[in-house]
C-alpha cells in the first residue's frame, strides 16, 4: 500500500513540475488549439537580424498550422483516409527498414579483401570506360624572390626519396603545392588545382613527361605530369578502389536481406507466430 501510495505522489509531482514549467514559459502565439511557446523557438540571439529571424519562425510555424487546420477541414474524407493510410505506410517502412539496417550492419562482414577487389574488377572491367581524363601530377607556386626555386624545380622532376623531403621541409615558403602524384585525378579536379591551365590552353601545357614553368607577377608555378590516361580508357585499379570496396559492401547487404526476409517467414512459421490459412 506504502509503495503504490508512493508510486502515485510521484506522478503527481511529476505533473505538477510540468504543468509550472508550462505556466512559466512564456506563451508567444497561437493558432486555433496549437500554442507557441518562447522555449520551442530556436535562439537566433548570436545573429545581427536575430528579430526578424525570430519573426520568420514565428510565421512559418503559424503558416504551416493554419493550413494544417484549413486542409482537415477543407479536404474531402476520401482524402483524409487515403493520406492517413500513406502516413501509416510511411511510417511502418521507417521502422522496418530502421530495423533492417541495424540488424544488417551488424551481421554483415566489412572486412573486403585485395583478392576480391581484384576479382570484381577483372570481371567488370568494361563497366569501368572513363568518361574524362585522369592525371597524375606534381605541382608548386613559389613566390619569386624564393631562393630555393631552382633546388625545387630540379627536385620535382627527378623527384627521389631525397627530393620529395627537400621540398616537403620547404613546403612553408610554398604558396600551394600538390605532390601526392600516386593519385590519380580527374582533369576538372586537375584545373581547380593549377589555376592557370583551363580547357583552352589544355593543349599547351597538360604535356607528360615534362616540367611546365608558368611565371606571373608573383609566383612561378612548376608542374609536372608523371602520367594522362584518356577518356574511354579502363580506369586503374587504384583509381576505383574505394567505389569496388563499397559495391562489394553493398552487394553483401543485399544478400543478407534476402536471407533474413526468408528466416523471419520460415521462422515465424515454426513458432507458430505466422500462420496462412487456405
Amino acid at each position: 500500500m506504502r509503495q503504490k501510495l508512493f508510486i502515485l505522489i510521484t506522478i503527481l509531482l511529476s505533473s505538477c513540475n510540468e504543468l509550472t514549467s508550462t505556466k512559466n514559459d512564456k506563451l508567444v502565439s497561437r493558432v486555433g488549439e496549437n500554442y507557441l511557446y518562447e522555449s520551442e523557438i530556436p535562439d537566433f540571439s548570436f545573429y545581427e537580424d536575430s528579430l526578424i529571424r525570430k519573426k520568420v519562425f514565428i510565421d512559418s510555424w503559424a503558416r504551416e498550422n493554419i493550413l494544417f487546420d484549413l486542409s482537415l477541414v477543407n479536404l474531402d474524407q476520401k482524402s483524409i483516409i487515403n493520406l492517413d493510410e500513406l502516413i501509416e505506410r510511411y511510417k511502418r517502412d521507417l521502422y522496418i527498414n530502421s530495423y533492417k539496417d541495424i540488424l544488417v550492419n551488424s551481421m554483415v562482414d566489412s572486412i573486403i579483401s585485395d583478392s576480391e577487389i581484384d576479382e570484381y574488377y577483372d570481371k567488370n572491367l568494361n563497366k569501368f570506360k572513363l568518361n574524362e581524363d585522369l592525371i597524375k601530377f606534381r605541382f608548386v607556386k613559389i613566390p619569386l624572390d624564393n631562393i630555393n626555386i631552382n633546388k625545387i624545380r630540379n627536385g620535382l622532376i627527378r623527384f627521389s626519396s631525397f627530393d620529395k623531403n627537400l621540398i616537403d621541409s620547404l613546403s612553408f615558403q610554398l604558396a600551394s603545392y600538390s605532390l601526392n602524384d600516386s593519385l590519380w585525378i580527374t582533369k576538372r579536379d586537375f584545373f581547380n588545382q593549377v589555376d592557370f591551365i583551363n580547357y583552352e590552353n589544355e593543349k599547351k601545357y597538360v604535356k607528360k613527361g615534362q616540367l611546365i614553368s608558368k611565371r606571373d607577377s608573383m609566383y612561378v608555378n612548376l608542374l609536372f605530369i608523371d602520367d594522362i590516361l584518356q577518356a574511354n580508357s579502363v580506369a586503374p585499379r587504384s583509381y576505383l578502389s574505394d567505389r569496388i570496396k563499397s559495391t562489394i559492401y553493398n552487394n553483401r547487404k543485399i544478400l543478407l536481406i534476402r536471407e533474413l526476409n526468408k528466416e523471419i517467414i520460415n521462422d515465424a512459421i515454426k513458432s507458430k507466430k505466422y500462420e496462412l490459412y487456405k
